[in-house]
């Protein structure tokens, strides 16, 4: 979940996406980011996220599931239950459906990554990894996506090094430097905390 619905930094990879390319986005949220995606004249985008408090209860993102409740409630103004971050969720899902639902080029994909990638997608030339920001759920999202992505092709993501989270850079940024040691991997960086991994 993010305080905010608009990622302003995205548009900072925009230009290394290739027109008529086929792309994924893990950790949707609002749906502004893929918008974005999607003026770029790609030919398919598969958005992937679970819009759920249930990924959440496993998640080693915050210290505990009564943390992220806690933080979310009072940004969101909503009661610290399960049913109220739900039907929050539910209404955004509703929202991203109505802007992108129709796009013939859009699949939306209501399910952790986890579950996607376990449906053995089809290869991808680009996926955006923007969902758990735990380091076990970035790196196994970044583990996955090397599988499913292209030969030539990219894997992006958001918040290597955002200094003002703790998942940031404790999460996101470890497991980014971990999975590029492992497989002897390159990134650039974009903006302020953006990175693309060639693969």
């Amino acid at each position: 979940m993010m305080a905010s619905k608009v990622n302003k930094d995205s548009k900072s990879i925009l230009r290394d996406i290739q027109p008529n390319s086929k792309g994924a986005e893990i950790g949707v949220w609002a749906g502004n980011t893929s918008i974005q995606f999607l003026r770029l004249n790609i030919s398919e985008l598969h958005m992937i996220d679970p819009w759920s408090v249930e990924p959440y209860k496993k998640s080693k993102e915050y210290k505990s599931y009564d943390e992220y409740l806690t933080k979310y409630s009072k940004i969101l103004n909503i009661e610290k239950k399960d049913v109220d971050f739900q039907e929050y969720y539910d209404a955004i899902y509703s929202e991203v459906r109505a802007k992108c639902g129709m796009d013939p080029r859009v699949t939306i994909h209501r399910m952790t990554s986890d579950e996607w990638f376990d449906s053995k997608p089809e290869k991808l030339d680009w996926i955006y990894v923007d969902g758990d920001h735990s380091y076990q759920g970035c790196l196994t999202d970044l583990e996955n996506s090397l599988k499913v992505v292209k030969p030539g092709g990219m894997i992006m993501g958001d918040d290597y090094y955002w200094s003002g989270a703790r998942y940031g850079k404790e999460g996101v940024t470890n497991a980014v430097d971990r999975f590029l040691k492992r497989y002897m991997l390159f990134k650039e960086r974009r903006g302020e905390t953006q990175f693309i991994i060639r693969v």
